[in-house]
């Protein structure tokens, strides 16, 4: 079964011309001011700027509801880990390890809520990014090899086996599978023919790609003197240095801001 499904959205904005390494930069920048300000504000305002980044180069909606989804098991189970296990304030109501409040209960619900920016801070760049360059980012970054081909592929292939889920899932609909019906028992036990034809071709798409990379001479040794080629490495331009230096001019002052707070005063 041939799986084509990525999370590169293809486009022409000034983002998706940024060179990775700076893509990266900026996402972690985004990361560095949600966990150092995991303010109420600062996390809304982070998730409405993303949002509108995400819209105005061109990511459409159902890219950006697919991560709404694929975050609802965390925003269901933060919060209520808060609610029974950490408690802020006054609990109205002890038994054992369970702690009932409603500071906890409101302060889960923003711990989820931040984990919601650095998801779509780190979707932004994988958005609008190629695989390829993925790759060459971090190995630009000075990650060996290997390293970073387990960490470009594990990034491919994750949405990949999703969608091959979706696939196996419609095809045993349209011959009669059912799995909205009975009791949740039933409904697990339905789920079962598309694991078993998940798992076949998960393995099917493991022994081509093993085939595919070693025929491509994976693990070979070098010769002496010889270096790992590309047919398209990656070239800074002057766009790409601007946004660069204010990169790291803006991260210089959102450091010096949080490690003396007494200057902004």
């Amino acid at each position: 079964m041939s799986v084509r499904f990525d999370l590169y959205v293809e486009g022409h904005s000034w983002i998706h011309r940024l060179d990775p390494r700076v893509k990266l930069l900026f996402a972690m920048e985004i990361v560095f001011v949600v966990v150092l300000w995991p303010t109420p504000p600062v996390i809304g305002a982070t998730l409405v700027f993303l949002h509108a980044l995400l819209f105005a180069v061109g990511i459409p909606w159902p890219r950006v509801r697919w991560v709404w989804l694929m975050m609802i098991p965390l925003h269901v189970f933060v919060p209520l880990a808060w609610f029974l296990l950490q408690p802020v304030g006054t609990p109205f109501w002890s038994w054992g390890p369970f702690h009932l409040s409603w500071g906890g209960l409101w302060h889960g619900c923003w711990a989820v809520f931040r984990l919601d920016a650095l998801a779509f801070a780190a979707f932004m760049w994988l958005f609008t990014t190629p695989s390829a360059h993925i790759l060459r980012t971090f190995l630009g970054l000075g990650i060996p090899h290997t390293w970073a081909l387990i960490f470009a592929l594990s990034i491919r292939y994750l949405p990949t086996v999703a969608g091959l889920y979706e696939q196996i899932r419609d095809a045993q609909q349209a011959r009669g599978l059912v799995l909205d019906q009975g009791h949740w028992w039933q409904r697990l036990r339905a789920r079962l023919p598309i694991l078993v034809a998940m798992i076949i071709s998960t393995l099917r798409m493991a022994q081509s790609l093993g085939w595919a990379l070693e025929t491509r001479g994976l693990g070979a040794t070098l010769p002496e003197g010889r270096r790992r080629t590309v047919w398209r490495p990656l070239r800074m331009s002057r766009s790409d240095k601007a946004v660069l230096a204010i990169l790291i001019g803006v991260g210089m002052i959102l450091a010096v801001t949080k490690l003396y707070p007494w200057i902004v005063r």
